[in-house]
């Protein structure tokens, strides 16, 4: 027998034999109101399970002053590090995305609910981040959540693939009677990062005394984008702006443009700047070339902290009761959030660009050329008679006949930008009801994402080769819309997701034990998956220039069955066994289980300990017809064996091809947990849990260098151009990269939770709380058989987040004082060093990124009836987060900081 079917099998057998257990005669009925908690799908009266588990409250959503369930959770001491932001890059393979990661460990290994129901993923391909899975948490409005519970250990047992590294569950407003009108606002007090919300609500109907209630919703925000030129401060411009050339006028592909020799696509030589280059943007070649050539800040064009960004969305929800136990439920979410990144014009040089079609073949631009008969060419006119002489410094060229150039430009009268749009519709309709002894829950869910991104500024192969050809694009002159347009046509990539599941899950108590009932629970899902992207027809056919494609389309179907035990073996232990058996009709099966204890050693003590086992399922996007197309630099060590700068194969760019692959199989997860719960003197409670993950058979891709390293052992993955050396291969176009069951990674720490409450004269409150999490180990391993490497304290990974909190409430009254904390890390990866340029400037000090500590404050107030005034003051000292070297534009790495300094939330909510 393997050894890691045994627990799940001694769980299964415990399950059998409590379905033939007799509920005992005379049996207590306990009058006290039970809910469902999440990590667990029995009801319950005590909130804290064998599993961890914490929640953020709306009056914490309230008092945060965050305008965003990704802002929110990136507040959070355990959530943040390896999730998706929406803010700051359009070029990525998920612009306008945001996901969740929990433990560090990515959005794939964390599952996202809403109402205790999966989302369908979002309908991108990131290769890069996520693996492939993301849920996007953009389409949910923070004006419609009730409460976020944050379960802090794997899962799967309970709700499927994902639920490795844990599940948040946002739990969304489930009644509501009245009217509400809400406006919100935020920015810096020099009005940068402006962002507005409004939402209006209305409810009717008393559910208890009525018998059903229906309310609907409509929120709308409105986010300001700041690019790095308007703010060039918030990271230190007069420190890291030299290192780095940060908003520095130092790109050669400018406007008028710089001309160069021609030699088939290599690197020319500078012959001269293009007529019209404004006197400030001349500058000298290098420090040791005083030769002036016309350059372009590309930093100050193009480099955002934060993009605009607009949301509408519609929730609604209306609940009826049936008699006295069976209640039906309808809940509608719909939204679409339109993301808009600034980019830079585009530009072309005189060198070799490759890239390649929807269908794998490799496509070429031999660089940028000047025709000698183009009518800005100013050799068009040269004669043996009539020469062309030009002068750079003190070297002189002269030409006797129209001569080619190679050419170095930015396209400024043709205007760059992406839109990022995601259009989400989510219907879930249930019921609830008592029959025979048992609690139900059935459920419908259909929940359909889809994604486009719309792209202007890029430039078409068969446009520009027509334009240069006719002499219709006039460099540096005036164009015609039409031109324009024929040179850089938009184009849209669209994609698709959908899920649509039904389910029924029941509990029931089935014996009185010495602990209490014993409660069973059983479940059953069915699911369908699919997903679709499709690139738009002239990027599938690799007509614009250097653009990266990612098409895919499949579904499968899903099945699952679950069971979960709550046993009160003995007084004061409560155990806690959960089996989940999944078939998913393209990979195969999966088989997960948890065991689960509390035991109260006191009256103010308790231990709990956890044992599970998870898995993701590969994405549909890894395992069903799907490619994604990007672009990378090797050497090839076959025709460069040793480095060398004269040498293009040295450092060749090529076609990197991102390839699905059937044969997957399951990630898989071992989570352990063990915590103390303690209250050691009234109103004080003391949380503390150990955890430690791990993680085997992650889907990932060797580099493409692995790739060309390892030629021989993967037939066909390197693609080559004839050669014309017969002794010689030929030179690389395109390396294939294939998904495979590569890499493993562990990981462990400690949570920590504690807080006091005083009940003072007059009914004032205060709570002073405490709570972090701090990482004690995070080894990782690419591929077996390769080093495995303590990533912890290097990028990315910090060691320490806390937060500390101290709440005042009295009669209209209310204020929060909250302390941030983020440690220290390394800024650079754990195989890499410090950036070139801080070594090279003897600051490789700069290399350690220091902790960042904010205050943050709130004041509310609701004396005037119906009225709730709303104060937040984030980031009080204006506390400039921690430089990120690996961030070059920026300066920031979002994940775990922000850019926004100081800067004032507002809230008004009217009710009436």
């Amino acid at each position: 027998m393997k050894k890691n079917l045994r627990p799940h099998l001694i769980t299964l057998a415990v399950l059998v034999l409590a379905g033939h257990a007799q509920a005992q005669d005379g049996a207590a009925v306990n009058q006290v109101e039970r809910v469902v908690v999440t990590g667990s799908m029995i009801k319950r009266t005590d909130s804290e399970t064998p599993v961890p588990v914490s929640v953020i409250t709306k009056d914490d959503i309230e008092r945060s002053g965050a305008s965003s369930i990704d802002e929110l959770l990136r507040m959070n001491p355990a959530t943040g590090a390896g999730g998706l932001n929406d803010m700051d890059s359009g070029s990525g393979f998920a612009a306008g995305t945001a996901s969740i990661s929990l433990r560090g460990m990515g959005s794939a290994a964390t599952l996202t609910l809403v109402n205790g129901r999966r989302l369908a993923p979002a309908a991108m391909l990131d290769p890069n981040s996520g693996q492939s899975t993301i849920f996007n948490v953009n389409s949910i409005p923070l004006a419609a959540i009730e409460r976020i519970e944050i379960l802090k250990a794997g899962a799967s047992s309970l709700y499927g693939s994902d639920a490795m590294a844990g599940v948040v569950n946002i739990i969304m407003k489930r009644d509501y009677r009245g009217r509400l009108v809400e406006l919100g606002a935020q920015q810096r007090f020099d009005g940068l990062f402006k962002t507005h919300r409004a939402t209006a609500m209305a409810g009717f109907g008393d559910f208890l005394n009525d018998g059903f209630n229906v309310f609907a919703g409509l929120d709308v925000q409105r986010r300001e984008g700041v690019s790095i030129a308007e703010a060039p401060n918030r990271v230190r411009q007069d420190l890291y702006g030299p290192l780095f050339n940060r908003l520095a006028t130092d790109s050669t592909s400018s406007w008028p443009g710089n001309l160069y020799t021609y030699n088939s696509g290599r690197s020319g030589s500078f012959r001269g700047m293009m007529p019209g280059c404004a006197a400030e943007n001349q500058l000298p070649t290098s420090a040791t070339n005083a030769a002036l050539q016309c350059k372009y800040n590309l930093d100050a064009a193009a480099e955002q902290y934060s993009s605009d960004q607009s949301r509408h969305a519609v929730f609604a929800r209306a609940n009826w009761a049936l008699g006295d136990v069976t209640t039906l439920s309808a809940e509608l979410l719909a939204s679409r959030v339109e993301t808009d990144f600034m980019d830079a014009s585009p530009a072309r040089t005189e060198s070799l660009t490759q890239w390649g079609d929807a269908l794998g073949r490799p496509v070429l631009f031999n660089g940028l050329v000047l025709p000698g008969a183009h009518p800005d060419n100013p050799t068009r006119l040269a004669t043996a008679a009539n020469p062309v002489v030009m002068r750079v410094n003190s070297n002189t060229y002269t030409f006797s006949r129209p001569t080619d150039f190679g050419l170095r430009y930015r396209f400024v009268d043709i205007a760059a930008a992406t839109r990022s749009r995601a259009d989400n519709t989510r219907l879930v309709l249930s019921a609830s009801s008592s029959l025979a002894g048992w609690d139900l829950d059935a459920g419908f869910l259909h929940h359909v994402q889809k994604n486009s991104k719309v792209l202007s500024g890029r430039l078409s192969l068969s446009g520009l080769q027509r334009a240069l050809a006719t002499g219709s694009y006039r460099f540096g002159g005036i164009n015609s819309p039409e031109v324009l347009a024929s040179v850089a046509p938009e184009v849209t990539d669209e994609g698709k997701a959908k899920t649509t599941s039904l389910d029924l899950r029941g509990s029931r108590a089935l014996a009185q034990l010495a602990g209490g009932e014993l409660m069973l629970g059983l479940g059953a899902e069915l699911r369908r998956e699919s997903f679709s992207l499709r690139a738009d027809p002239l990027t599938a056919a690799g007509d614009i220039i250097g653009r990266g494609i990612g098409e895919a389309n499949g579904a499968r179907n899903v099945g699952a069955a679950y069971a979960e035990l709550q046993a009160p073996l003995a007084k004061d232990l409560e155990t806690q066994f959960a089996l989940r058996a999944e078939r998913y009709s393209d990979f195969g099966n999966a088989l997960t289980g948890t065991l689960g204890a509390k035991y109260k050693l006191s009256n103010w003590a308790a231990v709990r300990g956890t044992y599970a086992t998870g898995f993701r399922a590969p994405s549909l996007s890894q395992v069903s017809q799907s490619a994604v197309f990007a672009f990378t630099t090797v050497q090839d060590k076959r025709l460069c064996p040793v480095s060398s700068s004269s040498n293009d194969d040295c450092s060749r760019r090529i076609s990197s091809v991102i390839q699905s692959n059937s044969a997957l199989d399951a990630e898989k997860a071992k989570t352990y947990s063990l915590g103390l719960l303690m209250e050691p003197i009234e109103n004080m409670d003391v949380v503390l849990d150990a955890w430690y993950v791990e993680r085997t058979g992650e889907v990932d891709r060797l580099t493409a260098q692995q790739v060309v390293d390892r030629e021989s052992e993967f037939p066909g993955a390197v693609v080559r151009l004839p050669s014309d050396d017969p002794g010689k291969p030929g030179q690389i176009s395109q390396v294939l990269r294939q998904y495979r069951n590569l890499a493993s990674s562990t990981t462990g720490g400690l949570d920590y939770e504690a807080s006091y409450r005083w009940q003072l004269a007059g009914g004032q409150r205060i709570k002073l709380s405490f709570g972090g999490s701090r990482t004690l180990t995070r080894k990782q391993q690419t591929e077996a058989g390769r080093p495995i490497v303590e990533t912890l304290g290097y990028y990315g990974a910090p060691r320490t987040k806390n937060k500390l909190s101290l709440s005042w409430t009295g009669g209209a009254w209310s204020t929060t004082l909250t302390g941030n904390y983020a440690g220290r890390f390394r800024g650079h990866s754990a195989t890499s060093s410090c950036a070139a340029e801080l070594t090279e400037a003897g600051r490789t000090d700069l290399c350690v990124m220091k902790p960042w500590a904010t205050v943050d404050a709130s004041i509310g107030y609701k004396g005037f009836k119906g009225l709730k005034l709303l104060a937040s003051l984030r980031n009080l000292a204006d506390s400039k987060p921690p430089f990120d070297p690996t961030e070059d534009a920026t300066g920031i790495d979002s994940s775990h900081a922000d850019p926004y300094g100081r800067f004032l939330s507002l809230t008004a909510s009217y009710e009436f």
